[in-house]
């Protein structure tokens, strides 16, 4: 919940997704009666929109060339974060790069609020921006909606199959066990497999090229074979030991920016709840708990 001029605000009028996106900005001066400025619409048809995908496009951008920022956008404003304070009331020339979907947009968008950022994010954008758009085409509101419905159609897609497999486990703790130790099984057997395979097959194949190279005996050509493939597993070892950890601490990096992310939502989400409803989600959670407990295990 935003303020402003210490009135609060609801900053959830529109469904919102998180999405990967170039961002490009210009503060835009704005009058004393903290009103769009008139020529907003003329800044707008005086870009070249065609190349609003180019560095230049917008001159004295704020933000660094081909900087992807994961934005909270919906059909009528972005939050974003930013290495710069703004204030609320500043206006901006806003030019997004969609990156799921290579799609262009240039708006102008009015700031409601500037606070600390997700302390997750590299440390390299230490404030949190939330726009409106102010005067978005109708083409390009229906491009940003169009593409915001098809993400809420996977969420829920991905939502749904997350709920229930959680309804599943609560429901048989046992057979849901069994089962993922089994499917572990199942992969590690077959991993194993391959990796013999692959194995047998390179092992086989290098004897016989060894041997009609060199005209080699039998003992002579296992012994470099078994050195030549010492020498390949060392490699793809360490090129294992470049690569894994680098993805791991990314993707470690991105689930805790996506708990930060459901946290702040929950707290949102509690914060906007009456005492009264406050009382009755703890009073339904301890009852569900406590049932579980009793009849489920």
């Amino acid at each position: 919940m935003a303020k402003v001029n210490g009135e609060k605000l609801n900053r959830r009028v529109a469904f919102r997704i998180y999405e990967q996106a170039n961002l490009f900005y210009r503060k835009i001066d704005r009058d004393g009666h903290m009103q769009a400025p008139e020529n907003f619409d003329a800044l707008l048809s005086n870009s070249d929109r065609s190349d609003a995908a180019a560095p230049h496009a917008l001159p004295d951008s704020q933000s660094r060339e081909n900087d992807t920022l994961n934005v909270n956008i919906s059909a009528s404003g972005i939050a974003f974060t930013s290495k710069d304070p703004l204030q609320a009331g500043d206006y901006l020339m806003l030019r997004i790069l969609l990156l799921s979907s290579m799609t262009a947009i240039m708006t102008c968008c009015k700031v409601v609020y500037c606070k600390p950022s997700n302390p997750y994010e590299n440390d390299r954008y230490p404030y949190l921006i939330g726009a409106q758009f102010i005067n978005l085409t109708p083409e390009d509101t229906a491009l940003l909606s169009q593409h915001i419905d098809r993400n809420k159609k996977q969420q829920w897609a991905v939502n749904g199959a997350l709920l229930s497999l959680v309804l599943f486990v609560l429901a048989m703790p046992d057979a849901a066990f069994g089962l993922l130790m089994g499917f572990v099984h199942h992969i590690f057997e077959v991993v194993l497999h391959v990796i013999h395979l692959i194995f047998e097959y390179a092992e086989y194949n290098l004897d016989h090229v060894i041997e009609h190279a060199f005209h080699t005996d039998t003992h002579a050509t296992q012994v470099i074979v078994f050195y030549i493939l010492c020498t390949i597993g060392l490699i793809g070892l360490y090129f294992l030991w470049r690569i894994v950890p680098h993805n791991c601490r990314r993707a470690g990096n991105s689930l805790i920016a996506f708990w930060c992310r459901k946290k702040a939502s929950c707290f949102y989400f509690w914060g906007q709840q009456a005492l009264v409803d406050k009382i009755k989600i703890v009073a339904i959670g301890v009852i569900a708990v406590t049932g579980y407990a009793y009849f489920g295990m």
